[in-house]
């Protein structure tokens, strides 16, 4: 049964100056026609999922569906509100539509989250086969990606200490996220997908836009967890060009987590 979830409110933080994006400095965000830095997008997805993990605890980290959106930037230091919307579908064991607006009430980005009865059948492309390998990192170009070619596997080992680096970021007080045999945060989760892309390739400045998460097996620090990464789609739209990347996530022979990963790896001029 879903549950009513209490609105939350937090200053967002940009924790990632010293990103080898510079989308998170001042001087190349204003560039573009921004205000300032921007916080990353995996930050405000955390933000939105706070208040469901505290409403529903483990559960919403073992299984369900998050299809999230980034629609305009936040910015350091600015107040966030999350509120949260019970769309009570039949279908589904529980459905909401999370929404993060700034202090002017400008919708920021917008989760929705829901457990279906019965989850989609894994992609096939789960199964890609890549072997384990050192990338050759080159600079992101329309040329330079190559569609429906699996990048080479790599272990992602989540410890303890990264985990909680990125929760004292969060300043979620949760327990769930505690301890040696803690679940990884949903940040962390999402942080890793933009690690994938950018292994694959330098990117100097781009912009997360959006990600569409099956959550199949709750995933925890200190597992082996091989991340296979594909490119899917790119495509332009106003000056800007994008790039989709389906991600999937095995741990012990399972697959615990697909991604439809998606950004702005080339910024249209302010």
């Amino acid at each position: 049964m879903s549950a009513h979830i209490p609105d939350f409110q937090i200053l967002a933080l940009n924790d990632a100056e010293q990103s080898e994006n510079r989308i998170h400095s001042d001087d190349i965000a204003q560039r573009y026609g921004f205000h300032g830095a921007l916080v990353s997008g995996v930050n405000v997805f955390g933000y939105l999922t706070q208040p469901l993990v505290r409403s529903y605890g483990e559960s919403w980290l073992q299984q369900g569906i998050l299809d999230v959106i980034f629609l305009k930037p936040a910015y350091h230091d600015e107040l966030i509100t999350v509120t949260t919307d019970n769309l009570g579908q039949e279908s589904s064991q529980r459905s909401h539509l999370t929404h993060a607006t700034n202090e002017e009430g400008t919708l920021l980005a917008r989760l929705e989250s829901w457990l279906p009865n019965h989850l989609p059948p894994i992609q096939q492309q789960a199964n890609m086969e890549s072997g384990l390998a050192a990338i050759d990192r080159q600079e992101i170009s329309w040329e330079a990606i190559h569609l429906n070619e699996p990048a080479p596997y790599y272990l992602w080992q989540p410890s303890e200490v990264d985990n909680g680096e990125r929760v004292t970021a969060q300043r979620d007080q949760s327990a769930i996220y505690a301890g040696n045999e803690a679940y990884i945060h949903p940040y962390y989760l999402l942080d890793a997908c933009n690690k994938a892309l950018m292994r694959m390739f330098y990117l100097p400045a781009w912009i997360h836009t959006g990600s569409k998460l099956i959550l199949r097996k709750g995933l925890r620090v200190g597992q082996d967890i091989e991340v296979r990464t594909l490119p899917i789609e790119k495509w332009e739209r106003k000056g800007h060009q994008f790039i989709k990347l389906y991600i999937a996530m095995w741990e012990a022979g399972d697959v615990a987590l697909e991604v439809e990963h998606t950004a702005i790896f080339k910024l249209a001029e302010a």
